[in-house]
């Protein structure tokens, strides 16, 4: 339960620190942010694809539903675009088949 309560606190400080993202945003090289993320928040990659101005667009997420987007730069540099939690893959319908 302590363990779970942490995690809330991290996941919340790294929303917090997304919103003022203006004032200070999560940058980094991108080996040490997904270092950091798997560390952490047991984060890994879920999902990738390139970006129309070539940047790489990352989502990681963990078992437990947290996720984290990051965008790198060709340089290797990766900055936090959004965080959040409650990630989830299961039950959506067929296309076509409702909403």
């Amino acid at each position: 339960m302590a363990a779970k309560k942490m995690k809330a606190l991290a996941v919340a400080s790294l929303l917090l620190l997304l919103s003022s993202a203006a004032a200070a945003q999560v940058c980094g090289p991108r080996d040490d942010i997904i270092k950091r993320l798997w560390e952490r928040w047991g984060e890994k990659q879920a999902a990738m694809g390139l970006a129309n101005d070539n940047r790489l667009v990352e989502v990681f997420v963990s078992e437990e539903g947290s996720w984290t987007v990051i965008i790198s730069d060709s340089n290797g540099r990766s900055c936090a675009a959004s965080a959040g939690r409650n990630w989830t893959t299961d039950g959506f319908p067929e296309p076509g088949k409702g909403t």
